[in-house]
């Protein structure tokens, strides 16, 4: 088997699990009948990603690139800075609730800059502070979706709830 089939099998199984899970979305009372809900957009890349996975798999067969895993392939591969990855996206997703968005968002692109191996710690911080806060705005001023500011500004700024 290429890597090609390999990753597309692994990429199809995912996307049947996300495409799957997007049917448990809770609608809003009075939104079943409005075009679009909260399950709309997942719905869509879940088809997406299976279509995309089948045709990827297709093709594996039919190019036939001779790009066999070999173990000296797979020694080439940097599981080391995966798992790094890996981890900082178990750390984004346990803290967000607690950090808040734009906490949990400026630390989780830090690091992933720094596993990256960008020096230029101005360059890493400008673009992690810009994109954080910049989602954070454009989705909670323009587009009306509320993000909860997290635990710690509430601490902070004295609100109960």
């Amino acid at each position: 088997m290429t890597k090609n089939t390999i990753g597309s099998l692994f990429f199809l199984a995912f996307s049947c699990f996300y495409f799957l899970n997007v049917f448990n979305i809770k609608k809003m009372p009075g939104n079943h009948y409005e075009v679009m809900t909260a399950s709309t957009f997942p719905f869509y890349i879940g088809i997406a990603g299976i279509i995309i996975s089948l045709i990827i798999f297709a093709l594996s067969f039919i190019e036939k690139d001779r790009d066999y895993l070999s173990p000296e392939f797979i020694k080439s591969l940097d599981f080391k800075t995966t798992s790094a990855f890996v981890a900082s996206m178990l750390f984004y997703g346990f803290t967000i609730r607690s950090l808040g968005f734009i906490l949990a968002t400026i630390i989780f692109l830090v690091t992933g800059f720094v596993l990256l191996k960008e020096k230029n710690m101005k360059r890493i911080l400008l673009i992690s502070v810009g994109v954080s806060v910049g989602f954070y705005l454009l989705l909670n001023n323009v587009l009306g979706v509320y993000i909860d500011p997290g635990m710690i500004v509430e601490y902070f700024a004295g609100d109960e709830s």
